[in-house]
């Protein structure tokens, strides 16, 4: 730790009070203005504590070393781990893909935007699919239930299909 953070852990509660609030940027904010006036001497023992703390560290894994530790290697397995996981949002989605799992169905929604895309595009002037699912959700909003019927029903079919390839999925696998 360095000397700030020794002083600010001795120091926490009198801030906390200080600040009128427990939240961290508020403490912080105080504590960095405080510390940052604090003059040199006053500086000093949290200095020589965090050179003694750094120096039992080096000592400590000077030792561990030594006995046969590999220094790091936690955070060395911890990242294996989480590449062997699925690693990035691409390589997930491939995997799914290859697992043979069905993919979730569209909503009404996404089904009226597909149908219609070519003429919302149009409408927003724009192919930004910011621009044009903005339109199109204040489209589908500005519907009667008798228009989206028709998307909502093939997305209860699509539903209904998911769910039985969810079931015999869990059957067989």
């Amino acid at each position: 730790q360095n000397p700030y953070w020794l002083w600010l852990g001795e120091n926490r509660e009198s801030l906390t009070k200080e600040a009128g609030s427990g939240k961290g940027s508020a403490v912080g904010k105080l504590a960095g203005q405080k510390w940052k006036t604090m003059s040199e001497a006053a500086k000093k023992p949290y200095e020589k504590k965090a050179e003694a703390l750094k120096q039992e560290y080096e000592q400590k894994m000077a030792d561990f070393v030594a006995a046969g530790g590999v220094k790091g290697k936690r955070r060395a397995e911890k990242a294996e781990a989480k590449a062997a996981k699925g690693g990035s949002k691409k390589a997930r989605k491939e995997a799914r893909a290859a697992s043979g799992q069905p993919k979730k169905p569209p909503t009404g929604y996404w089904l009226y935007l597909k149908e219609n895309r070519e003429a919302i595009e149009k409408a927003a002037g724009s192919k930004k699919p910011t621009l044009v699912a903005s339109l199109a959700g204040k489209k589908w909003k500005a519907m009667s239930d008798a228009q989206k019927k028709p998307f909502e029903d093939k997305a209860a079919m699509a539903k209904v299909e998911y769910q039985k390839a969810m079931e015999e999925g869990k059957k067989n696998g």
